[in-house]
């Protein structure tokens, strides 16, 4: 338990550490732009239209623009660094001698991440919704405020694999993970699209939305139709396993000075 206790105290100094570094002017406007550029979008569809903004067609453009591009792109900026940092600066050597600095380091830098992608995706949703003047605007902030946090997590642990595996090509091999698990494997019918985030957030917007019994069949098998609680349950499980993995990645790894100057 001594060990726990220092270890989960380690990683709140890391997030910490990086929540801080994260509140720079640059990083800011950057945040301030993904708060934004939804609602511009959903404003000018809006004012494209003659009447308001029909909920479902809402319901999707948002979706994809927040718990999809917002909080995927927030994620590939927060999380993927992790261990690059380190070695650019200099200071791996620091956190790979400390009694779990590698797990406090894996670990404090997905708080961070999960907490400050978070904040903008609820923000983008926020003035999304509110922009877009669609009927039942607070169910529509309460269904969305799920998927951010859910696609947060979910999504940040699995950018920690090769945050690990390849630091200093991390981010290409983040946005390939993407394409590849996210988007390729999360569409096809089969055992592997249940390892995916996007299927939970998915199966999850539908069931919100009622959607289920009007889709086309052949529509209704990118979709699971398990409880809410097994999706949920699913996106933990998934971070578990995804950081689990990474941690055991990391503690086995061995950097060679080249790549820590």
């Amino acid at each position: 338990m001594t060990g726990l206790r220092a270890t989960l105290a380690a990683a709140r100094a890391v997030a910490g550490f990086q929540l801080a570094r994260l509140c720079t002017p640059a990083r800011l406007g950057l945040a301030a732009l993904g708060m934004l550029f939804p609602a511009v979008v959903l404003l000018a569809i809006r004012r494209s239209t003659t009447g308001p903004l029909e909920r479902s067609f809402g319901a999707v453009v948002l979706y994809a623009l927040v718990p999809e591009a917002v909080c995927m792109l927030g994620l590939l900026m927060t999380m993927c660094p992790a261990v690059a940092d380190e070695l650019e600066r200099g200071t791996w050597v620091h956190v790979a001698t400390r009694p779990g600095g590698r797990r406090a380091l894996v670990l404090g830098t997905f708080i961070a991440a999960v907490t400050w992608t978070t904040a903008v995706g609820l923000g983008a949703v926020l003035l999304a919704v509110l922009a877009g003047g669609m009927t039942d605007p607070w169910g529509l902030i309460a269904m969305f405020a799920a998927l951010v946090v859910l696609s947060c997590v979910g999504r940040a642990a699995l950018f920690a694999l090769p945050a690990v595996v390849l630091p200093s090509r991390a981010l290409v091999a983040s946005v390939g993970v993407a394409v590849v698990v996210e988007y390729l494997a999360g569409f096809l019918p089969a055992v592997i699209n249940q390892a995916t985030v996007s299927l939970r957030l998915r199966s999850l917007l539908v069931h919100w939305m009622g959607w289920r019994q009007r889709m086309p069949p052949q529509l209704r098998l990118i979709v699971d139709p398990q409880p809410v609680w097994v999706q949920c349950a699913a996106v933990v499980v998934l971070a578990i396993v995804f950081l689990t993995v990474a941690i055991m990645i990391l503690e086995r790894r061995q950097f060679p000075p080249s790549e820590e100057g």
